[in-house]
């Protein structure tokens, strides 16, 4: 199948509320049967790394859905929870093609603790950012 059209966007471009979006990550942090940690990195891997590497960056959702409100707007639901509104950038073609095409949809965990090695000290550090999602949709 062709993709016909797609979408990349983070949660902060659908809802400043943190609140939310952290709920959300926690849910699919819950709910991930793998529980690959670090992507699977040790702390000896990152010396070599040099890159941050988030506890949770490979726990993903695929319970992502659009629904259209009755304003002509689209609300996003990821994990059942309401996110937000998809931006009017998107609006028109999503609905398009909604009616017309299969819908794939994905939410990955961005943010939130991660370790990196330090090397002015040669040591791997812990360090935390805000939690936020990495959202694909694509429309085939």
């Amino acid at each position: 199948m062709e993709i016909e059209y797609k979408i990349h966007l983070n949660a902060e471009k659908i809802t400043s509320d943190q609140e939310v979006i952290d709920r959300i990550a926690n849910q699919i942090i819950e709910e991930d049967v793998a529980k690959r940690k670090y992507a699977g990195k040790s702390d000896q891997d990152l010396k070599t790394y040099r890159d941050k590497i988030y506890k949770y960056e490979s726990f993903l959702t695929q319970d992502v859905k659009l629904v259209p409100n009755d304003v002509n707007h689209l609300d996003v639901y990821v994990n059942q929870i309401l996110l937000g509104q998809l931006p009017d950038e998107y609006t028109v073609d999503v609905l398009h093609f909604l009616q017309s095409t299969i819908v794939m949809a994905f939410a990955y965990i961005k943010g939130g603790p991660y370790k990196t090695y330090d090397a002015a000290t040669d040591s791997v550090v812990k360090k935390s950012e805000p939690f936020d999602l990495n959202l694909y949709i694509q429309f085939s």
